[in-house]
C-alpha cells in the first residue's frame, strides 16, 4: 500500500505542471517594462481619480486645508440644483449642435475628396486637416477676432448682403452658436480625415456592380456608401459627442464662461479654481460629467451599434 501511495503521488507530481524559471524572468521581464508606463499612470491618473472621489465626498475650506467629510451630501445638491440643470441642458445642447453637423459636414467633404475633387485631393485634405493641428486657444482667438462686432469679417460679410449682423459672443441667442461653430472648424479636419478612410475601404465591386444595374451618383453614395460607411460614422459619433462634452479652450478664450455657453466641465473649472473655490463639490461635478459620458456611450452601442453594417 505504500509503494502504490508513493507512486501516485510520483506521478501526481509529474503531471503537474512546473513553471520553468525561464517563463518566470520573461514574466518579470514584460512587468520591467510596463512599470515606467505604469507608475506614470498610477501617479497621474489613478491617484488623482481616487483621490478626487474622496474630495467630493468632503467639503473644503476655500482658504486653508480643513475638510469636513459630508457623504454624498455635492451629489444631492447638484441634483436638486436648478441653475446646474440649466448647466447640463447647455452641455447637451452643444453637443447636439456640434456632433451632427460635425459628422455630415465630413461625410460630404469625404465624398467630395474620392469623387469630384479626386485629382488635387491630396491639396484639399491639407487645407482640411490643418484646423486640427491648430490650439484650441489660437482657435479661439481667430475666431473671436472673427466675431469682433465691428471689425470682424463674419459681419463684414453680412453687411455686403445688407443684413446687420449681431453681437455673436455677447448675444445670448448667437454665443452657444459661435461656440459651436468654431469646434466644429477644429474638428472637422479629423472627422474627414477619418471619414475619408472609411469611404476608400469600400470596395470598388459595389460601385461598378450598381453602374451596371444604371444606379445614378446619389443613388451609389445612399445604398452603399453609406450603409458601408456606418462602422466609421458609429465611431466618428463615439468620439465627437464624448470629445463636445469636454471642450473648454474655446468657450474660455470666446466667452469666459458666460450663462448661455457655460457647460459642465467649464463649471467644474470656474468652481475648483476661480472666485472662492469650492473642489468638493467640483469633485462630484467631475464625477457626474464622467457617469453622463458613460451613459452616452452605452446607450449609443447598446441602440445605434446594432444598426452598424459590418462586412
Amino acid at each position: 500500500m505504500e509503494e502504490s501511495s508513493d507512486i501516485m503521488q510520483s506521478s501526481v507530481s509529474t503531471t503537474r505542471p512546473r513553471i520553468s524559471r525561464k517563463k518566470i524572468f520573461t514574466t518579470l521581464e514584460g512587468y520591467a517594462y510596463l512599470a515606467p508606463t505604469l507608475i506614470i499612470l498610477s501617479i497621474f491618473v489613478f491617484a488623482p481619480i481616487v483621490s478626487s472621489f474622496q474630495m467630493s465626498l468632503t467639503r473644503v475650506a476655500p482658504f486653508g486645508n480643513a475638510t469636513r467629510d459630508v457623504g454624498f451630501e455635492n451629489y444631492e445638491n447638484l441634483i436638486t440644483d436648478k441653475g446646474y440643470h440649466e448647466v447640463i441642458k447647455t452641455t447637451l445642447l452643444f453637443a447636439l449642435g456640434t456632433v451632427p453637423m460635425g459628422i455630415i459636414l465630413a461625410v460630404i467633404l469625404a465624398i467630395a475628396l474620392s469623387y469630384p475633387l479626386k485629382r488635387l485631393s491630396w491639396f484639399y485634405r491639407l487645407l482640411i486637416f490643418m484646423p486640427i493641428v491648430i490650439s484650441s486657444a489660437v482657435t479661439g482667438v481667430l475666431f473671436r477676432w472673427i466675431y469682433h462686432p465691428v471689425v470682424g469679417y463674419q459681419n463684414y460679410a453680412l453687411s455686403l448682403l445688407g443684413i446687420d449682423g449681431p453681437n455673436w459672443l455677447n448675444d445670448s441667442d448667437w454665443a452657444l452658436v459661435s461656440v459651436a461653430i468654431a469646434v466644429i472648424w477644429r474638428q472637422i479636419g479629423f472627422n474627414t480625415i477619418i471619414a475619408l478612410a472609411g469611404v476608400q475601404n469600400i470596395d470598388g465591386v459595389y460601385y461598378d456592380a450598381a453602374k451596371v444595374d444604371g444606379a445614378n451618383l446619389w443613388h451609389r453614395i445612399r445604398h452603399i456608401t453609406l450603409p458601408l460607411l456606418s462602422p466609421t460614422l458609429f465611431f466618428l459619433m463615439v468620439i465627437n459627442i464624448i470629445n463636445s462634452l469636454q471642450v473648454f479652450g474655446e468657450i474660455d478664450v470666446l466667452t469666459q464662461g458666460s450663462l448661455p455657453t457655460r457647460t459642465m466641465l467649464y463649471n467644474i473649472y470656474d468652481d475648483a479654481f476661480r472666485g472662492t473655490p469650492v473642489r468638493g463639490f467640483a469633485s462630484a461635478q467631475a464625477y457626474l460629467l464622467f457617469l453622463l459620458i458613460v451613459l452616452l456611450s452605452f446607450l449609443q452601442f447598446r441602440f445605434v451599434g446594432r444598426k452598424v453594417h459590418y462586412k
